[in-house]
């Protein structure tokens, strides 16, 4: 099974459109972390609200609610209601929360322990999330262990993989690092090369 599954990375890394693709999103990605505050905190926003839900769902919500004048609760609520969202007053209480804290982005990010404190400082916002965020402004060293990544983490070192806390988060970000060096790719690219090889398709 490994054999195969190096093959199947063999196949996306030397698939030259495939790669181009994948290295025009990480200069995508490069460009939102010189963006305005405003726009990165549209990208917190779509992390958030892509936690337990599909990066589809995530990007078409993310869309209405940059179209907003104004971010309180309830506006947030009708416009996540008007995009069929899962969790429309969750993430409506949460959002709104953020917006409050959104001028902390800039100090925060240029701490070392960005990734701590933007879980500290964010609702609505755990390892993944705060990985997903900055893998998505431009920071590639962070592991974003969604389903589809720990699907496929648990047939590469054949073990039952099952993220339930910041601890087994940790634990298995290794794992991934571990894949990550032995191609020689970022994280964060590396992320893209196995969610196009699970799912077929490079989002953000």
């Amino acid at each position: 099974m490994l054999q195969s599954l190096d093959g199947k990375i063999d196949s996306v890394i030397n698939d030259e459109k495939i790669f181009a693709i994948i290295l025009k999103k990480k200069e995508e990605f490069s460009s939102k972390g010189r963006a305005s505050n405003a726009e990165k905190f549209s990208e917190l926003t779509f992390c958030t609200l892509t936690a337990n839900t599909s990066a589809e769902m995530g990007l078409r919500c993310q869309e209405a609610l940059d179209r907003l004048s104004r971010f309180d609760e309830a506006s947030l609520r009708k416009a996540l209601v008007g995009c069929h969202y899962r969790f429309p007053n969750t993430r409506s209480r949460f959002i709104a929360m953020n917006y409050e804290n959104r001028t902390s982005l800039e100090e925060i990010l240029k701490s070392k322990d960005r990734r701590s404190l933007l879980m500290e400082r964010y609702m609505g916002i755990g390892m993944k999330e705060s990985s997903h965020f900055l893998r998505n402004i431009g920071y590639f060293d962070y592991p974003i262990l969604d389903k589809h990544i720990q699907s496929f983490l648990s047939s590469y070192f054949d073990k039952d993989i099952q993220i339930k806390s910041k601890k087994d988060y940790e634990r298995e970000e290794k794992l991934f690092l571990h894949i990550s060096t032995k191609y020689g790719l970022e994280p964060g690219i590396m992320d893209l090369v196995i969610w196009y090889l699970m799912t077929g398709r490079i989002l953000k």
